[in-house]
């Protein structure tokens, strides 16, 4: 209830659009009331803005991540992501693109006209401006990612079009390309000046701007990776690359920290659905599970991950009876269930014996081999939302240099990412403020993990290395789960659960009728209300304009 009550604050906040004014005009105006403005101050707008992008992209109920992560085999949820099943009518799908639209992009629209358009002879507040155009570039650019064509160039101008064409996606990629520039431009030719500055309000980055503008180049480079399957962007990409100014350590990540507040409560989204409450919402994937542990025939075959303890918290014991009979029960205590199962235990519940989100994703419980029940008590919550990370880079980087976009060596960037993957696990559980006893992932054993991964690397050719590069960032997002969305369809890995063609165990049991969605639906909702809007796509077809398969 808390978690619905956050997101009708964050609605009703949004709510309020008219353009900010003087302040001492306010105040000195005898017809208005200085204690009840009528517009939200910039502050204000910045981080409900932000607050609402981390939701709407991570692991929650109005998350991205919620769906995606099931479409990418790293969670399991039964629903409408089973099957790929998800319609246009979608909770989701309606509490995303309710998100995205109708909270973060209206507020960030309001932001950026507030903080560029000032009475004359006062200072514009550029820094404000160009943070904002950075977000509602990085907003846009999910939204087309998943969505394909969308709303844009009309979008948020209720006064002049009530009901606002969907722009070709094609169309709208450049002209986010060419609002981070603006961003970036704007944040450069901020002066100490300007009246109002980004500091705690800004959430994400506390107002450092040389953080903003990496991250801006950032996201500049991964929108290029994706573009240049249809374009050739090699230059733009190199030149990238040779600046420097990307992200360039975690310090630089661009992500939101949650904290451990109940009341107002501020933890990790995916902390609340299944610590919080009682009735748990995601398993893990069979699949995911597999290929952490090396039980997975044809990648890291013999491997076993470091990370699976921070992953993934196991509520029984080894040997422990289920709170139901279950679909998949392993000796060691691991519950969960199936993707497409039309089994007998397919909708058993299992609140206490299913294994959860662990403490790297959601600020959870470390899998110390108690087998402890978790509850609201279990875990902190305090964990980021990690939306474009300094690991996600090296990862791009080795992709591009094993494709020969760029110049490096792609193994030696391959070890650089997964290093930094093991120490932004590290990074976050310290973060935490665990009251459990975690130990540190030690350097041994990353090496060791690392020198496996490296042998299956140098001994493949050149697809198989790009398997290898794409199925090792798979594992380093869990939690969110949009960079594997995309790069699966660009580029066909990491390789996911076919339940149709599932030669295990449970082939009998498994089944989707719903080919894999190349696109997500569009809401319903605008459909049927907007004049200008197309008839529903066919997600399984409809494909973005950059996904050339």
């Amino acid at each position: 209830m808390k978690s619905i009550l956050k997101r009708i604050e964050l609605i009703m906040l949004s709510g309020v659009l008219l353009l900010a004014t003087s302040c001492s005009d306010e105040f000195f105006d005898i017809n208005k009331d200085p204690n009840n403005p009528t517009s939200a101050a910039l502050s204000q707008l910045l981080t409900n803005s932000q607050v609402a992008i981390a939701g709407a992209t991570g692991l929650s109920t109005t998350g991205l991540s919620s769906h995606l992560s099931v479409f990418m085999h790293q969670t399991v949820r039964r629903g409408d992501p089973d099957r790929y099943g998800t319609l246009g009518n979608s909770f989701m799908i309606n509490a995303c693109w309710q998100q995205l639209y109708d909270i973060a992009l209206q507020d960030l629209e309001v932001m950026i006209e507030s903080a560029q358009n000032v009475p004359e002879g006062q200072v514009a507040n550029l820094e404000y401006a160009g943070v904002g155009k950075l977000m509602k570039a990085y907003a846009y650019s999910v939204m087309v990612d998943v969505w394909g064509d969308l709303p844009y160039s009309e979008a948020h101008q209720l006064a002049e079009f009530q009901n606002p064409k969907f722009d070709d996606d094609a169309e709208i990629y450049p002209q986010l390309l060419s609002l981070i520039d603006e961003g970036i431009s704007n944040i450069e030719a901020s002066t100490s000046s300007e009246p109002l500055k980004p500091g705690a309000d800004d959430l994400i980055y506390g107002g450092n701007n040389s953080r903003w503008i990496k991250f801006g180049k950032t996201l500049k480079l991964r929108m290029l990776n994706q573009l240049r399957m249809v374009s050739n962007v090699d230059d733009q990409i190199k030149g990238l690359i040779t600046e420097g100014d990307l992200i360039s350590s975690s310090g630089d990540d661009f992500q939101l920290m949650y904290g451990t507040s109940v009341s107002p409560d501020n933890r990790h989204n995916g902390f609340v659905i299944d610590y919080a409450n009682q009735t748990k919402t995601y398993y893990i994937s069979p699949w995911f599970w597999d290929v952490m542990k090396g039980n997975n025939p044809d990648i890291f075959s013999g491997i076993s991950d470091p990370r699976v303890p921070y992953y993934f918290h196991k509520q029984l014991l080894p040997g422990e009876a289920p709170q139901n009979p279950s679909e998949r029960l392993d000796a060691d205590g691991f519950l969960t269930i199936h993707f497409g199962s039309n089994g007998p235990n397919q909708a058993q519940a299992q609140d206490v014996s299913q294994t959860v989100l662990g403490i790297y994703p959601v600020g959870g419980w470390y899998d110390d081999g108690s087998g402890a029940t978790v509850t609201a008590n279990t875990g902190t919550g305090a964990a980021p939302e990690r939306m474009l990370t300094y690991y996600t880079v090296l990862y791009l980087q080795a992709e591009l240099a094993l494709d020969g976009v760029i110049d490096g060596d792609p193994r030696d960037l391959l070890q650089e990412a997964m290093q930094a993957s093991f120490e932004k696990v590290n990074e976050v559980v310290a973060g935490t403020g665990t009251t459990q006893n975690v130990p540190t992932i030690e350097q041994d054993a990353i090496d060791e993990y690392i020198a496996s991964v490296l042998e299956e690397f140098d001994a493949g050719d050149a697809d198989r290395q790009l398997e290898i590069i794409l199925t090792e960032k798979w594992i380093a997002g869990f939690g969110n789960s949009i960079d594997s969305y995309n790069d699966y369809r660009r580029k066909g890995y990491p390789a996911i659960f076919d339940p149709n063609s599932d030669t295990g165990p449970f082939a009998l049991i498994t089944s989707s009728p719903t080919p894999f969605l190349v696109s997500l639906p569009w809401r319903a909702e605008d459909l049927n209300l907007n004049q200008n809007a197309p008839a529903q796509k066919n997600p399984t077809m409809d494909r973005v304009f950059w996904d050339p398969n």
